[in-house]
């Protein structure tokens, strides 16, 4: 009598992973005109799905409809520069050989990779998805989304959007949690992954994808340093970190995390801090229908505790007030004495909560971001050449920004990554159709001349041969 075998779970998928290969394989995705169809598809999924993707920004976050703008002003300034740049970006790259090699020819050619996967994160709900394919359209991919379950609206949303604009050969979306995305990691063989979001499911990620050799590219995120120099403005600096740190209720993986500031400046940055505070957000904040929510209760009592932590030992230099039933927290500004130490900096804040910290001098501060682990990005206000040079020179983070926050999230022609804990690969622009592309080189070299110096017997030959190889 045999044994029946154990029932096995439905695919996750409607259409298997190798069968969104085969596109690939059989060079269907190739050609310019195939590419440029599906960044079409993709920007009538951004006109006709807008008003939709705004309100479900507003369900899941809170979000302001000004905000909800920049991020899908952000997806069609990529699918712009995309699609001005596609053609001289898949055009065959001449190298030269050396003299041994002539006349031959080298290149190298850009190729698709096959079916990818992209991860996305509940902060960015929309972005964090399309941002990445358009890169992965672009670069002649298909590609299958598993957008975050914390923003539901918004993951439902997408996939019925995305289901009516793309067969689903080309695209698939599948919703769930992360036992959801965990089944697709070990059921399904992809040949890119890139993930968005916390270190602990990131390491995750990547030993999944080891099993199967995967390249993967991960954004962390980290917890953001701004260095404020003496001669920074204080007002212009204040306001341009209130913005930077308020932005989608502080849920931002660019946000500014902490200040280091010097005692020349620190007065007048907490004085105009509360000014502009009240400017942006009124008399009452947390009835400013410019100032988002947190995403969940849970993620709102353990920042509220922290922020309470800070109310008793007197460390609340501006705001401090929240509200439970809104899931809202002012901007808020705390001095903190010991970054090591110091509860609110044990982990990025993902709030509008902004750690302050008064350093002696700019060499301290870059030994304090050398003594953390590799940030997502590095800001500072202020400062001559000399000292922005020395910053660059001394310290190492994905990004580095001069007198300005977060505006290099919607850049395409600046790299987008981490480095370290704050994440590894980046896209945006030409680096991103990079990151979903193999370049492959390949040597043209003709049946003559043929010269018999490489071949045994290799007698008499070793001083000709090093001569050539140089």
């Amino acid at each position: 009598m045999t044994t029946p075998a154990a029932p096995t779970s439905p695919s996750l998928l409607p259409l298997p992973v190798a069968t969104m290969r085969e596109l690939v394989d059989g060079g269907t995705t190739r050609p310019l005109a195939w590419r440029l169809e599906q960044l079409q598809r993709l920007d009538r999924l951004l006109e006709t799905g807008a008003q939709r993707m705004g309100e479900a920004l507003a369900s899941d976050l809170g979000r302001p409809e000004v905000e909800a703008s920049f991020e899908l002003a952000a997806l069609r300034q990529e699918l712009r520069h995309t699609r001005r740049h596609l053609a001289g970006w898949m055009r065959p790259r001449r190298r030269p050989l050396p003299l041994w090699a002539w006349p031959g020819q080298g290149a190298v050619r850009v190729e698709p990779l096959g079916c990818v996967l992209i991860i996305g994160a509940w902060n960015y709900p929309f972005d964090l998805c399309l941002h990445p394919l358009v890169h992965a359209l672009a670069a002649g991919n298909t590609a299958v989304l598993k957008p975050s379950e914390q923003s539901p609206a918004s993951a439902a949303l997408l996939a019925e959007l995305l289901a009516g604009q793309f067969p689903p050969e080309v695209v698939q979306v599948v919703c769930g949690d992360g036992a959801v995305a965990s089944r697709l990691l070990e059921e399904e063989r992809f040949d890119h992954i890139l993930y968005t979001g916390g270190e602990r499911v990131g390491r995750l990620v990547l030993a999944a994808a080891a099993r199967h050799l995967t390249p993967v590219t991960l954004e962390l995120g980290g917890r953001n340093p701004v260095i404020v120099l003496e001669d920074a403005d204080p007002a212009i600096t204040a306001r341009r970190l209130l913005w930077g740190r308020c932005l989608n209720a502080g849920q931002t993986c660019l946000a500014p995390n902490h200040v280091l500031v010097l005692p020349g400046v620190r007065d007048a940055l907490v004085a105009a801090f509360a000014e502009q505070a009240l400017a942006l957000y009124g008399q009452d904040a947390l009835a400013s229908p410019d100032l988002g929510q947190l995403v969940g209760p849970g993620r709102f009592e353990r920042l509220e505790g922290l922020l309470a932590q800070a109310r008793q030992r007197g460390q609340v230099l501006v705001g401090g007030r929240s509200h439970g039933a809104l899931r809202k927290i002012e901007p808020t500004l705390v001095a903190i004495d010991d970054p090591l130490t110091d509860p609110l900096m044990q982990e990025e804040l993902f709030a509008p909560i902004l750690p302050l910290l008064t350093v002696g001098d700019l060499e301290e501060a870059l030994a304090l971001v050398r003594r953390s682990p590799k940030p997502l990005t590095l800001y500072l206000f202020g400062g001559s050449a000399v000292e922005r040079e020395r910053l660059l020179a001394g310290t190492s983070s994905g990004s580095v920004v001069v007198n300005d926050v977060v505006v290099q999230g919607g850049m395409a022609s600046v790299p987008f990554g981490g480095i370290g804990c704050s994440g590894m690969g980046a896209y945006h622009g030409e680096t991103g159709f990079l990151t979903y592309s193999h370049q492959r080189g390949v040597i043209n070299r003709p049946l003559w001349p043929d010269p018999p110096v490489r071949f045994p017997p290799y007698a008499g030959k070793l001083g000709l041969i090093r001569r050539l190889m140089g």
